[in-house]
């Protein structure tokens, strides 16, 4: 298997990266009662992470580019999709240089995503709303895991920008945000 083959994460690997470190972490803390790393703490447990996280925001971008060009959005919401995509490119560039520096090779976007029937406004909102819980819910997970003072202070940042994001498209869909 070449080198460039060796890098690529599926969404599959990637959830499958996140929801074995998730369960993981919650055995160590039912086992030893408190909070313990998932992953070995190394560069390589940090690269873990960082892959899967490029992943999801690879998936972020290429949602909005996608809800942005679906003619199906109100102008204004169009702008506030823009913008979170500009958020999501920001983390996309950040953990690919974390990923360098690491001393890995940051996986490029995959050619096409399927997000299923994007049909009505209200689908492009809850695909975007359940993409961007899922960008929470993993970041809060492996969060704790991170070993890189550098990468845990922009997993911090990210993680801000994810709640944010949310919040905003849980008031777009009438949603509560408790």
């Amino acid at each position: 298997m070449d080198e460039k083959s060796q890098l690529f994460v599926s969404r599959r690997d990637a959830l499958r990266t996140l929801a074995l470190a998730g369960g993981s972490g919650l055995a160590a803390i039912m086992i030893a009662g408190g909070r313990q790393p998932v992953f070995s703490q190394s560069v390589e447990g940090d690269l873990a992470i960082l892959t899967a996280a490029l992943y999801l925001e690879h998936e972020a971008i290429a949602a909005y580019q996608a809800g942005a060009e679906s003619g199906l959005l109100p102008a204004p919401i169009v702008k506030v999709a823009i913008a979170f995509q500009g958020d999501h490119k920001y983390h996309r560039d950040g953990i690919a240089g974390a990923i360098q520096t690491l001393g890995g090779v940051p996986a490029e976007a995959e050619r096409r995503y399927r997000f299923g029937a994007l049909r009505t406004d209200t689908d492009i909102l809850k695909l975007a709303r359940r993409l961007e819980q899922g960008a929470v819910d993993a970041y809060v997970t492996l969060a704790s895991n991170i070993q890189n003072r550098t990468v845990l202070d922009f997993a911090a940042h990210v993680l801000a920008d994810e709640v944010r994001h949310v919040t905003v498209l849980k008031n777009a869909l009438g949603l509560p945000n408790y």
